[in-house]
């Protein structure tokens, strides 16, 4: 494997020395190598679901998705873990919306698997239990304002058959498919979780029965008809899909920790759906453990006995020389001997590490007790060249040493043309960006409308400030309630600011900033995320609000990292939600300087990203030994070179 390998790096040292043609060549063998199943993570697991599962930015929110973690129990050598869960989804959106499913099915090949955890967002948040489409036909016909929120299903019908169309697509490609119970809510009730947090909308739902609308209904307690968990063991033993019961699983864990424990401990503040890190990381543990115990990459799975890095590799991919990268990985240990001790960590140039995200260094010492360990660790990565970066930090406890490589590839911001878009945002209707540079701009909203103007914000010291307004409304623009017991984004509402590259020059974008607040409220909440095309793909949240202030002006100025092919739009986009428990109108997110800055620069060739994909750093295990290989060169867990490839 090393030979073959080391074969292969002098094959692409040749191809980038010769023209075009060679690099033509490299593309499609490149391509090949994909195939082949020695090559790391020849597996994929691809994870599909929504806001519990999916990817967080940890610069941005202490919520952790647990698919986030699932990753670190597999051996990376054979199984790597494509997490697409999704924030709002359910699983018809999930199904229906082209940055979802469709751009994932070309991600799957054969031999991969799937698996499939929904429930939260089907369960609907304007009638409960009941098909949005259903709903907004009956709106229709009764000459009621259209539903807001596409979001809804109902256990019996659409949600059963929207988990049909994912095994039947997937088992089309070759892939296995795996149903996974939705993780529990932390609705505690005594010494349970309560029915409606384990997906038994039983208590309260709404159906449609002859042209009439009935709210408010129930069931007896033994009566699952309501049931999405139910419902997916239904289709698991209808079509003979492995049924993974993370619902019961997670009960389990919750109840262990207590009410009060359980939410200190493993969930964000005030939020009894999403996890954090500890949270995330002991569902992600339980999944892997569930898998294995069903026989499901069984050979694959390991679950650590002794202190561990959770993820145990860190890539940061794309970042711009000069501007800091701030990631984390956790430390866990669960039965440990001895019960007590100390694990020194040590980072290599580029990086700093901080045990309290405040003060960062090149060494930290963490310390656990009773048996159990877990410390989550910061760390900064600042790159003053560019190219291809390679770091690792060390974690030593006694004779036990974790290595976690950390891998980037800089990108220098020397040489480009200044672009930016600034959209003013002083008076409706929203005057058009003021651009510099050879970038177009757009600003548009969905399911969103522009109200007025108010100027009693407050911005530090400095009050009467002016800002406009902006309400839910419905397809038309006209102005609508809210709807009520929204806990995350509707991907149907939002204010979108987009930026176009021009066609002969790629735009690494360097800041974003706005001012941003709500009015008459302080239960508003908003994701920004960006994404790319008209599909919006390749979506990132960028920055995440709960429960804004009233009146207070917050100013953001974000630093990700993205790069706009030439010719191709980035969009930007604010998607708010009201968590409150009543449909309320009069409610609204403001916003005002929305200022897109960036750098524009010849395009960049394609050989460099086909290189990383294929060749990142590989641990691996020999002879009980753990090593890292890394440009040519293999390396034992202290950093001593013991040979090349």
């Amino acid at each position: 494997m090393l030979f073959f390998l080391a074969y292969v790096r002098n094959f692409v040292y040749l191809c980038t020395q010769k023209g075009n043609t060679m690099r033509k060549i490299f593309c499609f063998f490149a391509a090949m190598l994909l195939c082949l199943p020695m090559m790391q993570g020849a597996i994929k697991v691809h994870t599909i679901g929504d806001s519990t599962m999916a990817e967080y930015d940890e610069s941005t929110t202490d919520k952790r998705g647990w698919g986030m973690y699932l990753g670190s129990f597999f051996d990376p050598a054979f199984v790597t873990v494509n997490n697409k869960g999704k924030s709002g989804a359910d699983t018809r959106a999930f199904y229906t919306g082209a940055a979802y499913w469709p751009a994932l099915k070309s991600q799957m090949h054969a031999g991969d698997y799937l698996l499939i955890q929904f429930a939260h967002n089907d369960e609907g948040t304007v009638t409960y239990g009941m098909d949005n489409l259903e709903y907004a036909a009956y709106c229709q016909e009764h000459g009621l304002p259209a539903p807001t929120d596409a979001r809804g299903t109902n256990p019996q019908t659409t949600y059963r058959d929207m988990l049909r169309a994912f095994i039947d697509e997937a088992r089309e490609m070759g892939v296995t498919p795996v149903l996974v119970g939705p993780i529990c809510r932390a609705y505690f009730q005594g010494n349970d979780i309560k029915r409606n947090g384990k997906h038994d909308l039983g208590d309260k739902f709404s159906k449609i029965e002859n042209g009439v609308l009935y709210e408010n209904q129930s069931l007896p307690a033994g009566d699952s008809t309501m049931s999405y968990v139910k419902a997916m063991k239904v289709v698991a033993a209808e079509k003979n899909v492995p049924f993974i019961d993370m619902t019961e699983a997670t009960r389990q864990i919750y109840l262990s920790y207590g009410e009060t424990q359980c939410l200190n401990l493993l969930f964000c503040t005030g939020d009894k759906t999403h996890t954090n890190a500890m949270g995330g990381n002991l569902i992600a543990r339980a999944a892997a453990d569930s898998l294995k115990s069903a026989g499901i990459l069984a050979e694959y799975i390991s679950i650590p006995t002794d202190i561990a890095a959770t993820p145990n590799a860190i890539e940061i991919g794309e970042t711009y020389t000069g501007v800091a990268q701030n990631k984390e990985f956790l430390l866990t240990g669960y039965g440990l001997e001895p019960k007590s001790g100390t694990v020194t960590l040590t980072a290599t140039a580029n990086l700093q590490i901080s045990l309290d995200k405040a003060s960062y260094a090149s060494t930290a010492n963490a310390a656990y007790s009773g048996g159990s360990m877990f410390q989550k660790v910061y760390v900064r990565a600042n790159y003053t060249e560019g190219g291809e970066q390679r770091d690792t930090i060390y974690a030593v406890s006694g004779e036990h040493t974790i290595a976690v490589p950390v891998s980037a590839n800089a990108l220098s911001l020397d040489g480009g043309a200044a672009v930016s878009a600034t959209w003013a945002i002083d008076a409706k209707p929203v005057a058009d960006a003021v651009v510099e540079g050879p970038i177009s701009a757009a600003f548009t909203m969905s399911n969103m409308m522009a109200a007025d103007t108010k100027s009693d914000f407050t911005d530090g010291d400095e009050t009467g400030v002016t800002m406009v307004r902006f309400h839910n409304s419905d397809a038309t623009g006209a102005k609508v309630a809210w709807p009520a017991n929204e806990i995350d984004e509707n991907a149907s509402r939002y204010l979108d600011f987009a930026i176009t590259a021009p066609e002969a020059m790629d735009v690494r974008i360097t800041g974003i900033t706005m001012d941003i607040a709500a009015h008459s409220t302080s239960t508003m909440c908003y994701h920004i995320n960006t994404g790319f095309g008209d599909g919006f793909t390749d979506v990132q949240t960028i920055d995440e609000k709960v429960n804004m202030p009233n009146l207070s002006i917050t100013h953001l100025a974000l630093t990700p990292t993205l790069t706009i092919p030439a010719g191709e739009t980035l969009h930007m986009r604010i998607l708010p939600w009201h968590n409150l428990g009543e449909a309320k109108s009069g409610k609204y997110i403001c916003v005002k300087n929305v200022v897109i800055s960036g750098m524009a620069f010849e395009p960049t060739e394609g050989l460099e990203s086909v290189q990383h994909s294929v060749f990142s750093i590989q641990k691996i295990v020999r002879n009980g030994q753990l090593l890292i290989i890394r440009d040519g060169k293999i390396y034992n867990a202290q950093g001593q070179i013991l040979g090349n490839e």
